[in-house]
């Protein structure tokens, strides 16, 4: 019997730790799905799980950022950046 995917959580935008949670949690599923290399079904997993103010957000990305994850992901790490103190 196979273990169930890893769980991936909504991402509402909210601070650099989710960000940071997010990011970690779609390459874990990615790799669970054996797509770790395939950025574009990355972004449209990603894609899926965006709410509220992220969903706005993602809605106003230019189409060839929502549809790879390599850009959507340096994307994110803009948008919800670590803070400046965050050495860890």
């Amino acid at each position: 019997m196979s273990s169930p995917p890893p769980k991936v959580e909504i991402f509402k935008g909210t601070n650099w730790e989710e960000c940071h949670k997010f990011i970690l949690a779609i390459r874990t599923r990615a790799l669970w799905e054996g797509k770790h290399r395939d950025s574009a079904w990355k972004a449209a997993f990603a894609a899926t799980l965006f709410w509220h103010k992220a969903l706005l957000w993602h809605s106003r990305l230019p189409e060839d950022v929502q549809e790879d994850w390599s850009k959507l992901e340096i994307a994110l790490l803009e948008r919800w950046p670590p803070p400046e103190d965050d050495d860890e």
